[in-house]
């Protein structure tokens, strides 16, 4: 009703006025600080400036607009998280352990337990390889302090003449199956068997001892035309499993030996590889066949000890090259004492051919084999060396070798 007062506009809190009219007859001007604001004019986007500089990494889910672009094509919505669970990578196959392999060479009679080895790790020397019918595999808990018994998880592999049949570092399983290729002991049995046919094992091959080679002296039994038929020939005596041998280590015959595989090698390079290594020098005095009980228990008996001197040089059928020890009464004596004291222990001696014909092999060339070896033109002198005969070992045919590279050595017994 009366105007106002001085000092109640809105800055002091008064009632606000309605705000006056345009004086053109437009609307009223509502102002910025009216209860009528209006929303703010809104604002265009400007275009991505990384898509016209040709670098946007964003594509069509860019914020900003790319003016020119194809229009993207419609995305499949995303698939749901399958509830399926994720799969484990695949288990190694269970391998046999030593203890299988132990227990099948022990109870299969499938399985001759003189033609395997077992290498083993030894805490002072490594690994090393024995005859398994060498080891007591009763519980380490019942055998004494002089019994070779090792626990099983020393084993690292198995041999079977010579092959590895079990071996734990690569996970080869050739006894069961269970690992490797799958093959079977008896399968791998039967490859040696026809191997070994092949390569001439039973007629002076390697790994047997060359006393089954007959002499090149040695006269066949051949029909004349017209003569009475012959009567069958005696049964070929079983072949031999282990064989009682002197060791060569007398540095005097050993350099001997190596003089004389040079001047073959010189002569003809293709014999180089057929040389005896001087490592697995020795001299045969006794072969035997024996299983697996009677291997542990064939320590050799005690016999004279002669000094063998070495003279002459000899050739069985122009496959093995050998060095003769000069014949005496002694050499002979000592091989009949060693059949006798076996043959007593009811073990299985198997034959040599003639006592006189003891020898030192050189070199040897296998059944089949082109080159034949020769005595040498120059004799290499009077003796070759002496060895004397400090100890006998008793040796596995195709066993594999010692960690110094002789045979694979049953028992050693020293004379002295």
């Amino acid at each position: 009703s009366g105007s106002p007062s001085p000092g109640r506009g809105p800055s002091a809190g008064g009632d606000f006025s309605a705000p006056p009219a345009d004086p053109a007859g437009g609307a009223p001007d509502l102002g910025s600080d009216g209860p009528g604001v209006t929303e703010p004019a809104p604002t265009l986007n400007h275009p991505c400036r990384f898509f016209l500089a040709g670098s946007c990494r964003f594509g069509a889910r860019c914020r900003n607009p790319h003016p020119g672009a194809l229009p993207a094509a419609p995305q499949p919505p995303p698939e749901p998280p399958s509830k399926k669970p994720l799969e484990r990578p695949s288990k190694k196959p269970p391998m046999k352990t030593a203890g299988d392999v132990v227990s099948r060479i022990l109870w299969d009679r499938q399985l001759p337990p003189g033609e395997f080895t077992v290498g083993h790790l030894d805490r002072f020397s490594g690994v090393r390889e024995d005859a398994f019918t060498a080891f007591c595999w009763e519980d380490l808990a019942s055998v004494g302090p002089e019994v070779l018994a090792i626990p099983q998880h020393r084993i690292q592999y198995f041999k079977y003449r010579g092959r590895v049949v079990w071996d734990k570092a690569s996970r080869l399983d050739d006894v069961f199956g269970s690992t490797g290729g799958g093959r079977t002991i008896l399968e791998v049995m039967k490859e040696e068997a026809g191997r070994q046919e092949a390569v001439g094992m039973g007629d002076g091959g390697a790994g047997v001892p060359e006393e089954a080679v007959a002499p090149e002296n040695e006269e066949e039994d051949v029909a004349e035309p017209g003569a009475q038929s012959c009567p069958p020939a005696a049964p070929r005596p079983p072949r031999p499993t282990h064989f009682v041998a002197v060791r060569i280590t007398s540095p005097e015959l050993r350099g001997s030996v190596a003089r004389l595989q040079e001047a073959l090698s010189q002569a003809d390079p293709t014999v180089a590889e057929f040389c005896t290594p001087l490592a697995t020098l020795h001299l045969t005095l006794c072969l035997l066949r024996l299983d697996g009980a009677a291997a542990g228990r064939a320590p050799a008996p005690p016999a004279p000890r002669p000094l063998l001197r070495f003279r002459g040089l000899g050739t069985f059928r122009g496959r093995v090259l050998y060095a003769a020890p000069a014949p005496g009464p002694e050499l002979a004596g000592l091989a009949h004492a060693l059949e006798q004291g076996f043959a007593c222990k009811g073990l299985t001696v198997v034959p040599l051919p003639a006592h006189d014909c003891f020898h030192l092999t050189v070199a040897k060339i296998p059944a089949g084999g082109e080159p034949r070896l020769n005595l040498p033109l120059e004799p290499p002198g009077e003796e070759l060396g002496t060895q004397a005969v400090e100890s006998l070992c008793l040796c596995q045919v195709g066993g594999g070798r010692r960690t110094d590279g002789f045979y694979s050595t049953l028992v050693e017994l020293d004379l002295y």
